[in-house]
């Protein structure tokens, strides 16, 4: 899936973020995990994500984070990432055989990477102020490679030309996604995609329309990559009313959106954690 590459700054923005998080020396601190992988490396497959579903299942309700959950069985989610550092689908492909399963491990490596990232900068209650730190400052291990957030995404948006992956990617804000309770797999994983897309575009933080109205209110997710979902609807609707039809695909029939123009809902930046309800 393709960031929208029509506007040059964003192009820019995005070979310096992959710049930064793979050139020796690059100004990034770098989130090493604490502990070393202790099993043999997985067969095929089979990546332990349910190291991260043991984390998930203890600290994710409604989709917003217990992040003193988290500190307490920080453990699991350093187990994890220890499994994430040392294989990746980039160093041991046949590791990850199908699309689902090399999905899969991007979506949780970003979002267990994610997790780790709040602790790092000791849960912050807004990440407005950091922003680039958090997003492409700080770096991961991944696969043997130091990784930021942000080029983890553009990985999965870039590999995967999937607009639903969207809904996935939980980048730590009330903003964003809801985190799910239980990792991605590869084995549901276009139904799961399928039900974070209804989800998002059911929550009126995310789309806020009420007929007759010609103007509807979108999540800055929805606009900022909206070339990512109007790859959907055919060409001869121009417009804000294309990228309207290409969400109305994730909306209840009797919930489709009737508005020609579109305006962004003021980003909730604030960190998604069970405090920020």
């Amino acid at each position: 899936m393709k960031p929208d590459a029509e506007r040059p700054p964003v192009r820019a923005t995005i070979f310096l973020v992959m710049l930064a998080a793979v050139l020796p020396g690059a100004s990034c601190e770098v989130v090493k995990p604490s502990v070393k992988a202790s099993s043999d490396v997985p067969s095929a497959g089979k990546f332990p994500h349910g190291l991260l579903g043991r984390l998930l299942e203890k600290a994710v309700t409604d989709g917003l984070v217990d992040y003193a959950a988290v500190s307490i069985d920080e453990s699991l989610l350093e187990q994890y990432l220890a499994e994430v550092a040392r294989v990746s689908p980039d160093s041991h492909p046949h590791l990850f055989p199908t699309e689902p399963d090399r999905l899969s491990y991007w979506i949780n490596a970003h979002n267990a990477c994610a997790l780790r990232g709040v602790l790092r900068f000791n849960r912050p209650g807004t990440l407005r102020d950091i922003a680039h730190r958090f997003d492409s400052d700080t770096t991961y291990v991944v696969g043997g490679r130091n990784v930021s957030l942000n080029a983890m995404s553009l990985i999965a948006y870039r590999r995967f030309a999937d607009a639903r992956v969207h809904f996935a990617l939980v980048n730590a804000r009330r903003g964003g996604p809801p985190l799910a309770k239980e990792p991605w797999e590869a084995a549901d994983l276009d139904a799961r995609l399928e039900a974070a897309a209804h989800a998002f575009l059911a929550d009126p933080h995310n789309v806020e329309w009420k007929p007759p109205a010609l103007k509807v209110g979108l999540s800055r997710i929805l606009l900022d990559f909206r070339a990512d979902f109007e790859r959907e609807v055919p060409s001869t609707v121009s417009g804000d009313a294309r990228l309207v039809s290409s969400l109305n695909r994730f909306r209840a029939q009797r919930e489709k959106v009737n508005a020609t123009e579109a305006y962004p809902i003021p980003f909730d930046e604030r960190l998604n954690d069970v405090a920020n309800r």
